[in-house]
């Protein structure tokens, strides 16, 4: 299939090669709005890197296990999660133990380029590690969607090299992106069918049925939503404890080299135990997304205990315990970063001012196929 670029991408194209011939700087960093053309665009790139430049090996990694899912579904075969790309699992003979080491001569060790996407969840630490490899780094980022969190955003938190504007006639085509558009532009979004799987409601009792679509990814902007949702949520299937039941939905908090988890990483809670040397922890097991093995961790409980008792300080915690909350709704922020087919979003983009706009973009855009948009005090 022929590519047909506009002349700013081919501008954006011709910037890639020249950076690319040059021995610095190590990064280029490709800004996009959603529909701007930033997959195809890249595309591009590879295939006259490859013709011009001799480069054979081209190493794509995401953030999460489901983004880099999505960039596989466009076309980036080997895609895979950053972490699965620069570290390798190590079994001490001694005592069993499995610890994560940057891997040389794994995935990154062996490319002519490295292209990381919807990478603004990377902090200094998996930057440094990324940054080892002494390879070439293409960053592609979207400057539409929220600002990271502290301490995250190591490749995108300067000006971009190339920023992409325009939206694609295509894409414009798509309900989602036109929403994305409008939020983005700060537009005013109707009450309304957009097209198949994609409407606009109101918040109301009707509404549950979006919200308890076991199907869908709830995402909301406040914490005191998603963990009265959460609750509701798992009355609904059966749950009453106040700790995670076998074969619930979680996600990781906390990145863990050595376990080989990553904030962000969803999956299933398998069993827990009291951990027998620290009474305040529990020793879980998770299934979880990218792994094919079980992940056995020490688990400090708060982030569940949160749903019952309201804000609870962060405790200091010490190398190696794990932080897990369950994942059936999520904060937009949390959710940054990954893509879901159907996502169900509760419009909580008044509560963040400034970045009303980005918090109500970013989230729309969590949606691959299906968005079901929720909005608060609708006309």
């Amino acid at each position: 299939m022929t590519i047909t670029l506009s002349d700013t991408q081919n501008a954006a194209v011709n910037s890639i090669m020249d950076w690319y011939k040059q021995p610095k700087p190590q990064e280029f960093y490709l800004a996009g709005y959603a529909g701007s053309g930033k997959s195809t665009l890249t595309e591009e790139a590879i295939k006259r890197l490859k013709d011009e430049c001799g480069v054979k090996k081209v190493c794509t990694g995401a953030y999460t296990g489901k983004a880099a899912y999505v960039l596989r579904q466009k076309g980036a075969e080997n895609a895979q999660t950053i972490h699965s790309m620069i570290y390798i699992a190590v079994e001490d003979e001694a005592t069993g133990e499995v610890k994560f080491e940057l891997n040389k001569d794994g995935p990154a060790g062996e490319a002519d380029i490295i292209i990381l996407d919807e990478c603004s969840m990377i902090d200094e630490e998996m930057a440094k590690d990324i940054r080892s490899f002494e390879k070439k780094i293409l960053v592609l980022g979207d400057p539409g969607q929220l600002p990271p969190v502290r301490g995250a955003g190591a490749f995108t938190n300067r000006n971009p090299d190339v920023f992409l504007r325009e939206i694609h006639r295509q894409a414009a085509d798509s309900p989602i992106i036109q929403l994305a558009t409008k939020a983005r532009q700060g537009l005013p979004i109707s009450i309304g069918n957009y097209g198949p799987g994609v409407r606009v409601i109101p918040y109301d009792v009707a509404a549950g049925e979006y919200v308890y679509d076991e199907n869908s990814q709830v995402i909301c902007g406040l914490n005191k939503v998603r963990w009265s949702l959460t609750q509701k949520i798992r009355s609904r299937r059966g749950y009453t404890e106040h700790k995670p039941e076998h074969g619930e939905t979680i996600i990781c908090c906390r990145n863990d080299r050595e376990h080989g988890v990553f904030n962000g990483q969803q999956g299933i809670f398998l069993s827990s135990q009291m951990c027998p040397t620290e009474p305040m922890f529990d020793d879980m097991t998770f299934d979880l997304e990218g792994r094919k093995e079980h992940v056995e961790m020490t688990v400090h409980p708060y982030l569940f205990d949160q749903h019952f008792e309201g804000p609870i300080q962060r405790p200091r915690l010490q190398k190696g315990i794990g932080e897990f909350d369950w994942g059936y709704v999520l904060t937009c922020h949390k959710a940054q970063g990954s893509q879901w087919p159907r996502i169900t979003v509760i419009d909580d983009s008044r509560s963040f001012r400034e970045d009303q706009r980005k918090w109500l973009y970013t989230a729309i855009t969590r949606a691959e196929k299906e968005l079901t948009l929720i909005v608060r005090n609708a006309a």
